[in-house]
């Protein structure tokens, strides 16, 4: 299967779909940029209650995609976001620095008491 960028230029080329589909055709990433789904059951919806982002194999088809030094900025729920930092460290990534952002809108949050 020929897997074709989304977006492509001089300077990096953007894939839309699913990971585990496109990683395996490609290498020589330097660097990743993703965000995927925070697994919080959003509303419902079925793709974010796969447990993809907790699953070390996951992460592991990401490294084994790049080249040696890559580096790779992973977007996380607060809720949610220590599992999927497991699962990229138990990939073989070494996790180097963590950065916040923080913000006050959004959906408001319930607690189930």
């Amino acid at each position: 299967m020929e897997i074709k960028p989304y977006f492509k230029t001089d300077h990096g080329k953007l894939y839309c779909g699913d990971c585990r589909d496109i990683l395996p055709e490609i290498s020589g990433i330097t660097a990743v940029v993703t965000d995927p789904p925070y697994e919080l059951n959003f509303m419902g919806k079925a793709w974010d209650k796969t447990g993809i982002s907790f699953q070390m194999e996951t992460w592991k088809l990401v490294l084994n995609s790049c080249l040696p030094g890559a580096v790779m900025l992973a977007f996380g729920g607060t809720r949610t976001s220590h599992r999927m930092i497991c699962a990229i460290e138990d990939a073989g990534w070494e996790i180097r620095d963590s950065l916040m952002w923080l913000y006050g809108s959004g959906f408001p949050k319930s607690l189930n008491i």
